[in-house]
């Protein structure tokens, strides 16, 4: 591997630019054991576990096994050891690491004064045996990495993209690592404190990994994001594991299929499932079949959060590579620690039909549970309002209370064409909860270069951003956000004059103006509102920009001019949106060489470090309509 390394054939995720370190480990739940929130739909039937990757922040220093083959920089920017800070402390942290009136902080403790070992923690840290201290995070998911591989060859077809992957098999591409740490301790922090905590769903071809530079980079600002691999055939390929089969590393490296006698044998895989790009009746049924077992995942998956932050580990959880008193140790660390306990803490977010999926989330679990949504069509998620309350604590939130008008969403190249089916119209009608009730600065939507010149979509988007996605705008562009309504009118009371049009070949593309083409008499009124959803797009970008293919692979992105420089804008957006959603004593500002949140200021910015004060070359704002 050093000969590939010095080679540099191996490609390189670069570092995050967070003041923390990121470690990162990886859950699969039975959904058995967990109190979820409905039953599962009939097409997730052989879908017994929930699995998602967890990056979060801590205090460990970063030292890959294979330096070589590291990135150039630590990721914090920091050469020295951990001084033994307390993350929250804010004031008063002593050379120690407790804070003044703290005395229960899990302060790691320097139990040798020997150099560190392959198989242990570094100075000043919890000695263990287990190899998995400095093991490395992959970014092929394992331990089946050569299925995925080859998943994602079939994903992507014949193209420039195939080109670049063969180009390294059979097992270069095996060997690509994260910046981050495996199974490292969370960040020390006051009792307290607790880490604002981001919910991520991916999109078509994608796995738990295949945005981990964006869900690492906002966690090395000292957040929690949990990165779920949805099993209704979106990923390239995924695989379930029966809950008596241990996950390890050494089950399966060569993706030799599992002989009969074999543990992983029992495995189910599921393979990437094709629909036309194309509405249609066979399209509907299928995204809406799978958007019924991502709605139900990912109220499973938060069901499985909120009884980590009550500090009770679900029957059955396996955490990959770790024995059980190493998940056990890990896994209490994140006692109290996930700000999900209050109404609308959680954040959201989503990429393209992760986007998708959040929308359709929101709107189900708001509306549904205030018995205001339609009912002419079967919904495809109805929450249930009860999750059990932990004995003798404050209990956690149900996902119908967690879910509120305030509640924060982050929307990556929104993919509307999930959302126009007969069964989803009814919540498509329906103004996002946070732009009906004057929290619109609460969703935050960045759209690719690509994605912004795909002006059908982008019409679609805006609908979505609206305050009145239903009104009817009329006219042969709009005609595909309004035809599922059986009467052919959504809110004719509201109907006003189609724009001009051009159209070429049989692609309409309305002309582009500072002004909607469609305002609504409603919408002029609130014209002054000062909460406004934050819209905006990165020039010269592509839509696999904001996923870890633009940093890995950026000749097969021909679209996208400097990736890193693409996902550097989404995260800067991203954490300063979220320190202006409320977190700003809980996130660190955004910068290269930030400093750490006990350390940094909390006050005004400085002119011109406001990412969302005016369009750059680079970072340019969105009209929304009205």
């Amino acid at each position: 591997m050093s000969f590939l390394s010095r080679l540099k054939v191996v490609p390189q995720f670069p570092s995050y630019k967070g003041p923390y370190t990121v470690a990162s480990f990886e859950l699969e739940i039975p959904v058995s054991s967990l109190p979820t929130c409905q039953r599962p739909p009939a097409s997730a039937e052989n879908v017994s576990t929930v699995q998602f990757r967890v990056f979060y922040p801590t205090a460990q220093k970063y030292k890959p096994a294979d330096a070589e083959n590291a990135p150039p920089n630590p990721p914090s920017g920091d050469t020295t050891e951990y001084n033994g800070a307390v993350h929250g402390a804010g004031n008063g942290v002593t050379n120690g690491g407790v804070a003044d009136g703290i005395d229960d902080v899990n302060v790691p403790v320097d139990t040798s004064e020997k150099p560190a070992t392959n198989g242990g923690w570094m100075p000043g840290w919890f000695s263990r045996s287990s190899s998995t201290a400095t093991k490395s995070v992959y970014w092929l998911p394992e331990p089946h990495q050569r299925e995925y591989l080859s998943g994602y060859a079939r994903f992507l077809g014949a193209g420039s993209g195939l080109a670049e992957l063969i180009s390294y098999i059979p097992r270069i591409l095996h060997h690509i690592a994260l910046p981050a740490i495996s199974q490292a301790p969370l960040l020390p922090s006051n009792t307290d404190f607790k880490f604002p905590t981001v919910l991520f769903s991916h999109g078509l071809g994608g796995t738990r990994l295949a945005y981990s530079h964006l869900c690492g980079s906002i966690a090395s600002y000292g957040t929690i994001v949990i990165a779920p691999e949805h099993r209704d055939g979106s990923a390239p390929v995924t695989f379930i594991k029966p809950s008596s089969s241990p996950l390890s590393s050494e089950t399966e490296i060569t993706g030799a299929t599992p002989k009969p006698a074999e543990p992983s044998a029992q495995r189910i895989q599921v393979d990437y499932t094709n629909y036309p790009h194309q509405i249609s009746d066979v399209t509907a049924e299928g995204r809406n079949r799978q958007l019924e077992i991502r709605l139900w995942e990912l109220s499973v998956i938060y069901s499985a959060l909120t009884q980590l932050d009550l500090g009770q580990t679900p029957t059955g959880t396996q955490m990959f590579d770790a024995d059980t008193p190493l998940r056990d140790e890990l896994l209490g660390q994140f006692k109290d620690k996930l700000d999900i306990r209050e109404p609308g803490r959680m954040i959201w977010a989503g990429h393209s039909f992760g986007s998708a999926t959040m929308i359709q989330l929101m709107k189900s679990v708001y509306y549904g549970s205030r018995s205001a949504a339609p009912t002419d069509e079967e919904p495809l998620f109805i929450p249930d309002p009860v999750v059990p309350r932990g004995a003798g604590q404050k209990g956690a939130c149900s996902l119908g209370e967690q879910i509120t008008d305030k509640s924060p969403l982050m929307l990556l190249d929104i993919w509307c064409l999930p959302l126009l089916s007969a069964r989803t119209r009814p919540l498509w009608k329906l103004p996002l909860p946070q732009v009906q009730n004057g929290n619109a600065d609460r969703v935050l939507a960045i759209m690719s270069d690509e994605f912004f010149r795909w002006r059908e979509n982008l019409r679609g988007v805006r609908r979505i951003l609206s305050e009145d996605p239903g009104r009817r705008r009329g006219g042969p562009e709009h005609k595909v956000f309004e035809q599922w309504d059986k009467k052919g009118e959504f809110h004719p009371e509201n109907d006003v004059a189609t724009p001009a049009v051009e159209v070429t070949g049989q692609q309409i593309v309305a002309p582009m103006t500072n002004k909607s083409p469609s305002p609504a008499p409603q919408e002029e009124k609130k014209a002054g509102k000062e909460k406004r959803v934050q819209f905006w797009y990165v020039k010269d970008s592509a839509h696999l920009s904001q996923s870890d293919f633009g940093v890995l692979f950026p000749r097969a992105i021909k679209r996208a001019k400097e990736p890193e420089r693409i996902l550097d804008y989404n995260v800067r957006a991203a954490c300063q949106w979220l320190r202006e959603c409320g977190y700003e004593k809980q996130i660190a500002e955004y910068g290269g060489e930030g400093e750490k949140l006990d350390e940094m200021k909390l006050g005004e910015k400085e002119k011109g470090d406001n990412i969302f004060a005016e369009d750059t070359d680079s970072w340019v704002k969105i009209q929304l309509e009205g």
